[in-house]
């Protein structure tokens, strides 16, 4: 019996710009950045056919480029980061041509050359400077917004965490069919170090559990009001668990009422291998930011199996699939008491404690990177 023919699916070029991999602290992009990437190398299959490159600014001085490991084409530019994202802003620089797809992993993209045949995609994490103004540097504001009204005029397709920042996008007159929602995974951390760990620990004076955090300083993540509700019902709780704070210095004024050093421990940034660890062993995960295009760290924190406590603007618990009962103890962020209400529940309270931990895992367990790839290929072979 003759076999019936399948017609080879044509090639798909794809030119991804990954210039926050090239920031001190990519942040939470760059962690969107890695996942995409880890999840791409995972699906085979879905990605049969479809050809990915690499684009960013040129690689530090005296180093092995770090994103050489991803073992895939890189086009690197002669300028530095901040020199090309400004010359991509300026429209002096443009993406390389000869691709179907250009997708920038933020709003630090290149446009297309004129009449440049090449589909633009630009994922928009959040639009917190326009919901939170008086959280946000005016200076970045000014960029954020250009930045974004670039890629609204430029035609580009949009990727969004949320069906919250779908909202945003819709609301400032972006029409519904240019936005696509991608949920991001949460299972992109590598094996713990317990070693490094322990030693981190103990340099900073840390025996036994704790509460953990996981922020950059900085107002829209409201870390002032995380210290003060754990500062209200720290003497009350049955261990003597600090709170430790993992994260860098971004901007913004000093905590309002520093508490004592022993009562709240701030880390620094980590290594992903140690944040593991940290999330191992942490008796409970708090995070209560203002606003959020998605949020990561509650995922990662659910999925190590830890009771978490999440503002109730964090989309990445209350968005696309969330199941109710919620898989965290949800609180308003502009309110102290009830923060501190929540504190208490998910460190003292066993049965919720361990309800919390049951669905947490099981609902982290739903967002994978490999599915994120999957739906950013779909999208891709759409736009062809």
């Amino acid at each position: 019996m003759r076999r019936p023919v399948v017609a080879e699916r044509p090639t798909l070029s794809v030119l991804l710009a990954v210039e926050q991999l090239r920031r001190r602290v990519p942040g939470g992009i760059g962690a969107y950045a890695r996942g995409l990437l880890g999840g791409l190398a995972l699906a085979p299959s879905e990605g049969d056919g479809v050809d990915v490159a690499l684009l960013a600014s040129r690689a530090p001085a005296g180093n092995d480029d770090p994103l050489a490991a991803y073992g895939l084409p890189l086009h690197a530019s002669r300028l530095p980061s901040l020199l090309l994202t400004r010359a991509w802003d300026h429209g002096l620089s443009r993406a390389p041509a000869g691709f179907d797809i250009v997708h920038s992993v933020s709003l630090a993209s290149p446009l297309l050359h004129h009449a440049s045949p090449e589909q633009l995609v630009v994922t928009v994490h959040d639009v917190a400077w326009r919901r939170h103004p008086e959280a946000t540097t005016r200076r970045g504001a000014r960029w954020h917004e250009a930045a974004l009204r670039r890629a609204d005029r430029s035609g580009a397709a949009l990727v969004v965490p949320s069906r919250l920042v779908a909202a945003d996008l819709r609301e400032m007159g972006v029409a519904d069919g240019r936005i696509t929602v991608v949920p991001s995974g949460a299972d992109h951390l590598p094996a713990p170090d317990a070693a490094a760990t322990d030693a981190l620990l103990s340099k900073l004076g840390v025996s036994g559990e704790f509460l953990l955090t996981v922020s950059t300083l900085e107002p829209r993540k409201n870390v002032d009001r995380l210290v003060r509700a754990f500062g209200r019902v720290r003497d009350s709780l049955p261990g003597p668990w600090p709170l430790v704070i993992v994260g860098p210095i971004g901007w913004g004024p000093e905590l309002a009422d520093p508490p004592p050093a022993d009562h709240v421990i701030f880390t620094g940034p980590v290594s992903d291998v140690v944040l593991s660890e940290l999330y191992r062993r942490a008796r409970a995960f708090a995070y209560v930011p203002l606003t959020e295009g998605y949020g990561l760290p509650p995922l990662e924190a659910m999925h190590a199996g830890i009771p978490t406590v999440v503002s109730d603007e964090v989309p990445s618990v209350h968005d696309l699939g969330a199941p109710e009962p919620a898989p965290a103890r949800v609180v308003d962020p502009l309110d102290v008491d009830d923060i501190a209400r929540g504190l208490v529940d998910v460190l003292t309270d066993a049965g919720l404690r361990a309800e919390l931990a049951r669905r947490g895992r099981a609902f982290a367990a739903t967002r994978t990177w490999r599915a994120t790839a999957r739906a950013h290929i779909t999208l891709w072979r759409s736009l062809r």
